[in-house]
């Protein structure tokens, strides 16, 4: 009983940590800035999906977590090779 509430309390702290960064994603200076929260509430909803998948027994989220993982790695390499670019121009 005490592992679920361990794990309810990292649920709410992640999902507010999220919503605190999402202030960073809106009013960033910078477009790094604003990747950089994007990535990290991207990583922070992957640590969400799992937990969930762990208190509700259903193990298939997982799979959901490690491809929104995936694409959360493969999109902040794009991102970062745009601005390259554009740094360039």
């Amino acid at each position: 009983m005490a592992q679920e509430g361990l794990l309810v309390s990292a649920f709410y702290l992640l999902v507010f940590t999220a919503v605190l960064i999402t202030y960073r994603v809106l009013r960033g200076p910078t477009l790094p800035d604003r990747i950089v929260g994007l990535n990290t509430i991207t990583t922070k909803v992957v640590v969400i999906i799992a937990l969930v998948s762990v208190m509700r027994g259903e193990y298939y989220l997982i799979d959901l977590a490690i491809v929104l993982l995936m694409v959360n790695s493969v999109g902040g390499l794009i991102l970062a090779k745009y601005m390259e670019r554009m740094s360039r121009a």
